[in-house]
């Protein structure tokens, strides 16, 4: 992971200010939350040192080829200190996809447009763009978000809401939102558009080209004009 996002991440965010060890988020992404919120300062730095061989690791043999074993050996951790922070290596792949949600969050929140957007097309259009600049800032990691979209389906699900959640919250902060039916849901499957246009992007090209980020923001400024009147009134504060 790049140092940007992760140095956004330790930011305190108004609206979207989950910490990266909030125990309510992390018990529904990993097995471990209660333990990892119980670290003393040598078994963050244990925990940090698992997660970022993990990165490296994934980056070499990719997802089906890393065993916990490889992941504390490489790290230098000991066993019994590694299962006392995770259960094993699938455990372990949760927390990863946590810290990068957590950390995606922030990105989104941190940094405001150049000028306050004057419609929700341009809102939309600067939040695909920040996304696609956190997906390739992070595109190791990206390897790990297969893996717990088929084996834990539930902390996928957990994830989309997080992120939906703040990018609803970054809406309401610059526009009046009218009540929108299952608005949450809806910004659950923009969400959704822009994690598969990325995905596939990076697995058919190698990368988030300006082609590839043009067509995601088309398509979410498609999607929510189904339900989003054509112009919205801008916050006055």
């Amino acid at each position: 992971m790049s140092a940007a996002p992760r140095q956004i991440a330790t930011a305190a965010v108004s609206g979207c200010n989950k910490s990266p060890l909030d125990p309510v988020y992390f018990k529904a992404m990993s097995r471990s939350a209660d333990r990892i919120t119980r670290l003393r300062s040598r078994g963050r730095l244990n925990r940090e040192k698992l997660l970022r061989e993990a990165e490296r690791l994934l980056s070499i043999n990719g997802d089906g080829g890393v065993r916990f074993s490889d992941v504390f050996e490489a790290a230098g951790v000991s066993r019994g200190s590694a299962y006392r922070i995770y259960i094993g290596i699938d455990d372990l792949m949760q927390d990863l996809a946590g810290e990068w949600i957590n950390n995606f969050v922030h990105f989104l929140s941190d940094e405001e447009p150049a000028e306050s957007p004057t419609t929700w097309m341009l809102l939309s259009d600067f939040i695909v763009e920040r996304a696609s600049q956190y997906w390739t800032a992070t595109a190791e990691t990206l390897k790990v978000m297969p893996r717990i979209r088929s084996n834990s389906p539930a902390s996928y699900r957990t994830a989309v809401i997080e992120l939906s959640g703040c990018i609803a919250g970054l809406f309401d902060r610059y526009f009046e939102m009218p009540d929108i039916p299952d608005w949450n849901d809806k910004i659950s499957f923009y969400t959704q558009i822009c994690d598969t246009s990325f995905s596939d992007a990076v697995r058919v090209d190698g990368a988030i080209g300006e082609q590839r980020i043009a067509e995601a923001q088309a398509l979410c400024r498609t999607f929510l004009s189904f339900y989003l009147p054509g112009e919205l009134p801008p916050r006055s504060d």
